[in-house]
């Protein structure tokens, strides 16, 4: 399945489509850590499959499914005989639309939406993979449109389900209190967004806290409560990502990398990177390399 493999680095082969591609898996073979920019849908037909990330085990049994999530470094297991559905769509696809990475940086490395739990989320989802898949393997014109199309129907779906998490678990509840944290939240994604775009420049919480039209203490304050993290932590969760990218991808130098991460000096990359990594950069580009061996 694997077809171009650099390090840890997939690069997804699309073939003529569109930034997709999706099969019928039924290979007997175990894929190691690898990381690609594409998001990946995993739904098995018949048997198991087991995808690891990190520490954490999803036992995939039929009709369940997991969402990679983009950058996410993970490996597949495969049992003796199975099939299951991959279906591997360009994230690319959806950061044209403005609101889309910044749910995307909400959304955990992966969701586990389990057939058993039978919840109105997971039904939601299968409906459309299921559309999906027939679409793609009828071959039909307009095919990559439609799948795009439910691809964004998915994600409106789970942006829809963190946001009014976020909404239901925050103070209030007259008509008046719930209209001011959509509000809010509204707010939050526009500042996320523009987080999305500037996050390598010499971007501080001052100047988008003034963008947004809120005191540096009130959105500090409300970008919290949403986000689950404060604006630097977010900030520095989007330079992080885009370091690990590039030390998984490319040559660049230590300084090079924290320059092309947004940080402003080695010493303050370094320190960022091992309070989120617990390691150097360094040591984590020669773990990276070991792994290889």
């Amino acid at each position: 399945m694997i077809e171009i493999l650099n390090g840890l680095h997939e690069t997804i082969n699309y073939g003529d489509s569109l930034g997709m591609r999706l099969f019928h898996n039924v290979d007997y073979e175990d894929y190691p850590e690898h990381w690609h920019t594409g998001i990946e849908v995993i739904m098995p037909m018949t048997s198991e499959y087991a995808v690891i990330v990190g520490e954490n085990r999803y036992q995939l049994q039929v009709g369940d499914i997991a969402i990679v999530n983009s950058g996410v470094l993970h490996s597949l297991e495969a049992p003796p005989t199975g099939e299951r559905i991959i279906l591997q769509f360009d994230a690319a696809l959806l950061y044209t639309l403005k609101e889309m990475e910044t749910l995307l940086s909400l959304i955990p490395p992966v969701i586990f939406l389990r057939k058993s739990d039978d919840t109105e989320l997971y039904r939601f989802v299968r409906e459309r993979m299921d559309r999906i898949v027939l679409e793609y393997d009828d071959r039909k014109t307009f095919r990559e449109a439609y799948i795009y199309a439910m691809m964004i129907e998915i994600y409106v779906k789970l942006g829809r389900n963190v946001t009014s998490q976020e909404i239901k678990n925050s103070e209030g509840g007259s008509k008046g209190q719930i209209l001011k944290q959509k509000e809010y939240l509204e707010v939050i994604m526009s500042a996320c967004n523009y987080i999305n775009k500037h996050y390598q420049e010499n971007l501080t919480l001052e100047e988008t806290a003034n963008i947004s039209g809120f005191s540096k203490f009130h959105f500090t304050r409300i970008f919290k409560q949403f986000m689950n993290m404060t604006f630097y932590e977010y900030l520095n969760s989007k330079r992080m990502k885009r370091a690990e990218e590039l030390l998984y991808s490319t040559e660049l130098s230590i300084t090079d990398v924290a320059m092309n991460s947004g940080f402003s000096s080695l010493s303050a990359f370094n320190r960022t990177f091992k309070s989120i990594n617990g390691c150097s950069p360094s040591e984590f580009r020669n773990k990276l390399l070991q792994k290889l061996r």
